[in-house]
C-alpha cells in the first residue's frame, strides 16, 4: 500500500514526494507578497525576487503586503514592454537561476484563464513572478500481450531546464497566442512525430494544478492532459532536437519511475493522474485517497482570488527532490 508524506517534512512514501514542496498558506518559513495588476492578482512574489524588485520602482511599487505594478502601464503592450525590460536586466545581472534557462519564448498571464490577457512574460521568468503557467501533456500508451505500456522521452541534455530526466512523452507550455488543441498538435509532431491520424484517437482528460517550490521559484502550474493510444508496432522519434530519446515501460512502473530523482519535477502529477485515472491508483490501494486528489488539485483559481487576505508563505531556500 502507498502512503502519504507527513505533513512536516518530506521522509514519507515518494509517492507524493513533491508535496513537501506544495506551498502552505501558513506556518512555514519566509513571507511572500502578492504581484498585483489592474487590481487583481496574478503572481506571488518570493523574498528572494522582492529584493531584485526593488531596483525598478518605475515598475513596481512595493507595500508591505503586495508588490503592484505601476497603473501607469495601463495596457497589454506597455506592462509586457516594462516586465521584458525587467527580466532581460536580471538576466543580464545573473541573480536568478531560472532566468539562465531562457527560452524566446513567452508565456501570456491572466488574472482568468481565457479572458483577455494582462501582459506575457519571457517563460522562464514564470517561476520569478510566482505566475500561473499553463502546459499541455501527452500520455501515450500501447498494450502488448494484453498487458497497458507507457511511452516516456528523455529529455535532451542541452534543454535549458531538466537536462536529461525522463518525463511524459510528449509535453510543452503554452506558448503566447495558441490555444491548448494547438499545442497538443504541435508537439506531439515536434517532439514524438506522432502523425495526425493517431491525434485524431487522442483524448482531452482534463487538467491537474499544483503549487509548488523549486531552486527555479515557484510553479504554478495547470496542465492539459490527454491520452492516446498507440498502436503496439510504432516508436515514437523525435524531430525538433529537444528529446533524446523515447523508452516504453510497464504501467506498473511508471510510479517508481516519476517518484525517481531523474523525473522531471513538475510531470510527476500528470504521471500519478494517469495512474489515478485509469484505476492503478485508487481508494482501496491508497489509505490518504482523498489528499492525493486534492494536491492534483490544487485550486488555483481561489488562491488567486483571496487577495489581499492572502498571506502566501514559502520557503526562501527550497530544497531539491532527492532519492528517499
Amino acid at each position: 500500500m502507498l502512503s502519504l508524506p507527513p505533513t512536516d517534512g518530506c521522509h514519507g512514501n515518494k509517492i507524493l514526494r513533491w508535496s513537501s514542496l506544495t506551498i502552505r498558506l501558513v506556518s512555514v518559513q519566509g513571507e511572500c507578497r502578492p504581484l498585483i495588476t489592474c487590481g487583481r492578482q496574478v503572481g506571488v512574489i518570493r523574498p528572494d525576487v522582492a529584493c531584485c524588485l526593488l531596483d525598478y520602482p518605475q515598475v513596481f511599487t512595493a507595500t508591505p503586503d503586495a508588490f503592484i505594478i505601476n497603473p501607469q502601464l495601463n495596457s497589454y503592450a506597455s506592462r509586457s514592454s516594462a516586465l521584458d525590460y525587467v527580466l532581460r536586466d536580471l538576466r543580464a545581472k545573473n541573480v536568478l537561476l531560472a532566468l539562465r534557462g531562457w527560452r524566446e519564448e513567452c508565456f501570456n498571464v491572466w488574472a482568468d484563464f481565457g479572458a483577455e490577457p494582462l501582459f506575457k512574460i519571457e517563460r522562464s521568468a514564470a517561476t520569478v513572478l510566482g505566475v500561473r503557467a499553463y502546459g499541455v501533456h501527452v500520455t501515450g500508451y500501447t498494450y502488448r500481450d494484453g498487458k497497458m505500456m507507457i511511452w516516456l522521452q528523455k529529455r535532451s541534455i542541452d534543454k535549458p531546464t531538466y537536462p536529461g530526466m525522463m518525463d511524459t512523452m510528449v509535453g510543452g507550455g503554452l506558448t503566447a497566442g495558441l490555444k491548448p488543441s494547438d499545442v497538443y498538435l504541435k508537439e506531439a509532431y515536434e517532439e514524438a512525430s506522432l502523425p495526425e491520424h493517431l491525434l485524431k484517437n487522442g483524448r482531452q482528460a482534463g487538467t491537474v494544478a499544483f503549487f509548488t517550490e523549486s531552486e527555479r521559484g515557484l510553479h504554478a502550474n495547470t496542465e492539459f492532459v490527454y491520452d492516446v493510444e498507440l498502436p503496439s508496432d510504432f516508436t515514437p522519434s523525435n524531430n525538433d532536437g529537444e528529446v533524446e530519446g523515447f523508452e516504453c515501460i510497464p504501467v506498473e512502473e511508471l510510479l517508481e519511475r516519476a517518484t525517481s530523482s531523474k523525473y522531471k519535477l513538475t510531470s510527476v502529477p500528470v504521471a500519478v493522474d494517469f495512474l489515478v485515472r485509469h484505476s492503478y491508483i485508487t481508494p482501496e490501494t491508497e489509505k490518504e485517497f482523498p489528499t492525493l486528489m486534492e494536491l492534483l488539485h490544487v485550486p488555483l483559481n481561489q488562491l488567486y482570488r483571496r487577495w489581499p487576505h492572502n498571506r502566501f508563505q514559502a520557503s526562501p531556500t527550497p530544497s531539491l527532490i532527492t532519492d528517499v
